[in-house]
């Protein structure tokens, strides 16, 4: 039996997303979410979360960066730094993704990135009236963990006691340069667990042989009336019809799921 964390991405992006996230909620689809606070769609999905009483189940995704869909251009930083600094924003709002920082001597903007996740997580227990999972926290894998977000990570989990943390795939795993971040960012009383998306699972399953718990995440949509896995497409794997994909899931062999609190 292997115990999978089923986690919904990038809640409170959009209408869509919002509504299918909690459709995904409702149909016991998902075991958790990862709350964004940044944009204008954020107390859409706090509504979706009171109605749905499963707040408990919602942690916080940080947002330094749009996401790979373009979703909701509007985003504004928390913080005036980030907001003010060239690199991560333009006229006051989020940039569409580009990357972070990738010099080493770039690494000083830590202060900017360390800012604005107190900022963030301040705000999503604010959002949250203190009832949701405030011991797990998301990272968009594939570019907010550079030299001075690893830097900003590590203060964060130490200063707030966090317990787990997702911000490496393993597809990156054997990447030196993700594997140097993951050391940089390195807390002992921090759990990292694998993760990928449900494709790579699927098609990869022999990679996970090894492991007891793992988090698939998936990015739920409805796109003209299509209930999907809007996933992006950087793993090369067509996005799939949510229904789809819970049945290839539940068809590749026992399987448990977990919430991030039940590991943490």
């Amino acid at each position: 039996m292997k115990h999978v964390i089923l986690n919904a991405d990038d809640f409170g992006k959009s209408p869509n997303r919002n509504h299918a996230v909690d459709d995904c909620f409702k149909q016991g689809l998902i075991s958790s979410a990862g709350l964004i606070v940044t944009g204008k769609h954020l107390q859409d999905a706090v509504e979706y979360i009171k109605r749905g009483g499963y707040v408990g189940k919602i942690h916080l995704h940080f947002n330094l960066s749009t996401n790979l869909l373009n979703e909701d251009p509007d985003d504004i930083p928390l913080t005036e730094v980030m907001r003010k600094d060239s690199f991560f924003c333009t006229a006051g709002k989020i940039t569409k993704y580009k990357g972070l920082p990738k010099k080493i001597s770039d690494i000083v903007k830590w202060r900017v990135v360390y800012q604005e996740l107190v900022a963030q997580y301040k705000k999503f227990i604010e959002v949250t009236d203190g009832k949701a999972d405030y011991k797990h926290v998301d990272f968009h894998l594939w570019y907010n963990l550079t030299w001075p977000v690893s830097v900003a990570l590590n203060l964060f989990t130490w200063k707030y006691k966090i317990k787990s943390v997702r911000y490496i795939g393993i597809h990156q795993q054997k990447s030196r340069r993700y594997r140097l971040f993951r050391l940089i960012s390195w807390n002992p009383f921090v759990k990292y667990v694998p993760a990928t998306n449900i494709d790579y699972y699927l098609s990869k399953k022999h990679l996970f042989d090894k492991y007891e718990t793992i988090e698939l995440y998936c990015h739920p949509n409805y796109k003209d009336g299509v209930f999907l896995d809007d996933s992006p497409s950087y793993l090369k794997h067509d996005r799939q019809p949510m229904m789809r994909h819970m049945q290839l899931l539940k068809e590749s062999g026992d399987i448990e799921l977990f919430s991030w609190r039940d590991i943490s």
